[in-house]
């Protein structure tokens, strides 16, 4: 019985630890949004994906592998679309970000949509306060782990609202 003891604390620990990560997950999206309504007057949420295949084991939904949100700039009407992640913590040096598999479902979404796809990692700190924010190009975002010569050019304030300027979202 210890043995099955044993494991069932391990399990238990896992999903523990899964659903935290998921927790702060929704928390810096939701710190991201806000960030974007202190501006409502140049941004609108057009789309705002529910993850729904994490809370349903063995349910796939198909927007889950889109990016979480896709924002339209009221003046021009551009729309672009921004994936959320928090992270604590770098892992040996480098930012893991995502897998190759969801890194594929972003560049589909973005060829599909012919629609600007941005990365905003918040780093550090909490997911209601980063320390760090970083709002990278997708098609600079070319691998699941990157170097921080390549994220740190896109570092920003992590306090002030975004700004959309020549395609691109600052």
């Amino acid at each position: 019985m210890g043995i099955l003891n044993r494991i069932g604390k391990a399990i238990d620990a896992l999903l523990q630890q899964e659903n935290e990560n998921y927790e702060k997950g929704v928390d810096f999206e939701r710190y991201v949004v806000e960030l974007f309504r202190k501006q409502e007057k140049y941004f609108a949420i057009h789309s705002w994906t529910g993850d729904l295949s994490d809370k349903y084991q063995g349910v796939r939904v198909e927007s889950d592998s889109e990016p979480d949100l896709t924002i339209r700039y009221k003046p021009t009407d551009e729309k672009f679309a921004v994936e959320c992640k928090y992270r604590s913590y770098l892992y040996n040096d480098k930012l893991c970000w995502t897998t190759r598999e969801k890194l594929k479902d972003y560049r589909s979404f973005a060829q599909k949509n012919i629609i600007p796809t941005f990365i905003v990692i918040g780093l550090g700190g909490n997911p209601r306060n980063p320390e760090q924010m970083f709002c990278i190009p997708l098609e600079k975002a070319k691998y699941p782990e990157l170097y921080p010569s390549v994220f740190r050019k896109f570092e920003r304030d992590p306090r002030k609202s975004f700004f959309w300027k020549n395609g691109v979202l600052h």
